[in-house]
């Protein structure tokens, strides 16, 4: 992990406890950071399927 900063934000607080209940965190701190971590990995899968899109063929399973 890379070093972590103190940061101070203002932030619905509403917001924050639904996150933090739809991911499953600890704490508040928790719940941001695997909210960042999923926007990131968003971008990235977004970008792989720009990239791959057009790659390869579709296979007909049925033989038509």
């Amino acid at each position: 992990m890379k070093a972590l900063k103190r940061k101070n934000y203002q932030l619905d607080e509403g917001k924050i406890k639904r996150v933090r209940r739809l991911l499953k965190a600890k704490t508040e701190t928790e719940a941001i950071q695997k909210a960042i971590d999923l926007v990131l990995f968003q971008e990235e899968a977004a970008k792989a399927w720009v990239e791959n899109a057009g790659a390869g063929g579709v296979e007909d399973l049925y033989a038509r």
